[in-house]
């Protein structure tokens, strides 16, 4: 076990010795390793609740699951309209998006049914994102195009589910971030026609425009969103100050100003980003087989961590404590898909089943790491405050009756 606060989670498209593995990014060394699910593509691995795993397969119509503390999958066959192209999966854990070609489909996850299936870009999904709070998600392609759209409204396939969409790139979309704040937040995106642009999610107004001299492949902001990084096709990361507001919406930025402010280490095209929570680690995954952490301030290679194939995922995330708990048994409990898209009259009397924890309170206290004894005296001293508290407001209310009483006789006489 580690006691990280992060840890990253990789994949690449060989699956030689694993499908995907989590690393201890301080030593370099593999945490947990998940096997027997085939390569994951670029844009199909999530966590749900700190869980359970999912990842979308590079080369079979078919998604793989895995309990976080299990290195095989589960028996469950999640069987797919075709390859998928991008999953992202709800912030509460209860819908599944999967693109495949240009169209992707919804899935309730406790029920397995397929909600709605939507076919409004004409090229190739390359990406979709959740907003942080699961009300909305965003679609991007090949068609040059980002959708955002009202997860609401596409579940019960009404006309108005789009919002809106943006049209302002000349080449394939090529990635997409949705920052914090629901639809308050900013949305950026990168594109092959060099440009990376910020917009303001609820009206889809463009903030800012950035023009790099190479073709752009990923980016990523820190958690105050005061810095942005973004990977090209060369191999190069550069970073952006937010906080220092350009005089004009657009800006074109040369080579030389750039190369004060680059990640180099990388032989191939960035296809991954991550900076950490703390704002202090980038992570940066390549098509030249690695993983490279780096120290955002000095721009430093702080370890490398070698791959066999080209990197299709790879992120931080805050350590899941029941990944190195063997003995808890974690099931899966999302059904098959369903391969019909259900109709109104299906879809207004579908029943979903939570799963209710049958462990006591003094159990999950355990679980979470609080001692005993530590409960056990916190319990008994704020039972005796509240004791306390019950004689004086006893001691009140009986003042206040006998002042009662005695207001009354004097009226009365």
């Amino acid at each position: 076990m580690t006691d990280c606060v992060e840890i990253a989670l990789t994949s690449d498209t060989s699956a030689q010795h694993w499908s995907c593995c989590a690393w201890d990014v301080r030593t370099g060394t593999q945490l947990m390793t998940y096997r027997n699910g085939g390569p994951p593509g670029p844009n199909t691995l999530n966590i749900i609740n700190n869980q359970v795993i999912v990842s979308g397969n590079l080369t079979k119509p078919l998604l793989t699951v895995w309990p976080i503390n299990r290195q095989e999958p589960s028996n469950v066959k999640y069987m797919l309209p075709a390859i998928p192209g991008a999953v992202a999966i709800s912030p509460d854990g209860n819908y599944c998006l999967v693109a495949h070609g240009h169209s992707f489909n919804i899935y309730n996850l406790l029920t397995g049914a397929n909600m709605a299936s939507v076919a409004q870009h004409y090229g190739k999904i390359n990406v979709l994102r959740f907003t942080d709070d699961g009300s909305h998600f965003i679609s991007a392609g090949q068609d040059c195009r980002i959708v955002v759209w009202n997860l609401a409204r596409t579940v019960q396939q009404k006309d108005n589910r789009m919002l809106y969409e943006l049209a302002d790139f000349t080449l394939p979309v090529s990635d997409v971030l949705v920052g914090k704040g629901g639809m308050k937040a900013t949305l950026a995106a990168v594109s092959l026609d060099r440009s990376c642009k910020l917009y303001e999610l609820t009206t889809g107004r463009l903030l800012l425009n950035v023009v790099f001299p190479v073709a752009l492949g990923v980016l990523t902001m820190n958690a105050l969103e005061t810095e942005l990084f973004v990977g090209d096709k060369k191999g190069l990361i550069y970073t952006c100050n937010l906080q220092s507001a350009p005089r004009s919406k657009e800006i074109h930025l040369q080579q030389d100003l750039l190369d004060r402010s680059v990640f180099k280490g990388h032989k191939k095209a960035i296809t991954c980003l991550s900076v950490s929570m703390d704002c202090e680690t980038l992570l940066s995954g390549s098509e030249d087989e690695t993983v490279i952490v780096w120290h955002v301030k000095t721009r430093q290679q702080l370890k490398l961590l070698p791959h066999k194939a080209p990197i299709t995922n790879a992120f931080f995330l805050v350590t899941p404590r029941a990944m190195f708990d063997q003995s808890l048994e974690l099931s899966v409990p999302f059904p098959p898909f369903q391969k019909v898209v259900i109709t109104r009259q299906e879809r207004e009397r579908i029943s979903i089943e939570l799963p209710v924890s049958k462990r006591s309170l003094r159990d999950r206290l355990e679980f979470l790491g609080t001692p005993e004894t530590v409960c056990d005296n916190d319990k008994a001293s704020k039972i005796q405050e509240l004791e306390h508290e019950i004689e004086k407001l006893k001691a009140i209310n009986q003042q206040l009756y006998q002042q009662t009483i005695h207001d009354i006789t004097n009226e009365q006489n």
